[in-house]
């Protein structure tokens, strides 16, 4: 009698781990593999977020470029680039970039006064992201 009511409990418990598994797939949604949106638009990428100059000598001036792709599948076009001073001078492409292609933004910082230094600079496009900030430092030593 101890073995048929095993087996009995045994049944029921197997068949209650059934009921719960196809409940749980019947409540769950199917797994969608999602499109992202960057894939019907234009989707500015930079290189880096942070450009660091290093040491500047006073008197003197330092350019460093800036890499950026174009990772979305429409065309990119940088609308404008501006700095938070006077003293950080930005060259930007103005020709459209198409999917998958780079370009390069120069910097160019020419120091006023001695010292560490940090400057923003904003980059505009009409890409998915619509902006980037990019910051950029350093240190400004005397001869």
């Amino acid at each position: 009698m101890q073995k048929v009511f095993s087996k009995a409990l045994i049944v029921l418990f197997l068949c209650g781990a059934v009921v719960s598994v196809s409940a749980q797939k019947k409540g769950s949604k199917p797994a969608v593999e999602k499109t992202p949106v960057s894939a019907t638009s234009a989707y500015f990428s930079l290189s880096k977020k942070t450009v660091d100059f290093g040491n500047i000598m006073l008197g003197s001036s330092k350019t460093i470029e800036l890499a950026f792709t174009n990772t979305g599948s429409k065309t990119l076009v940088l609308t404008n680039v501006y700095t938070t001073c006077g003293c950080t001078t930005v060259d930007w492409p103005k020709e459209p970039f198409m999917a998958g292609k780079s370009g390069v933004i120069k910097i160019t910082y020419n120091p006023t006064e001695e010292g560490p230094f940090q400057k923003t600079i904003t980059i505009t496009t009409n890409a998915e992201n619509k902006s980037e900030v990019v910051q950029i430092q350093g240190v400004v030593i005397q001869n």
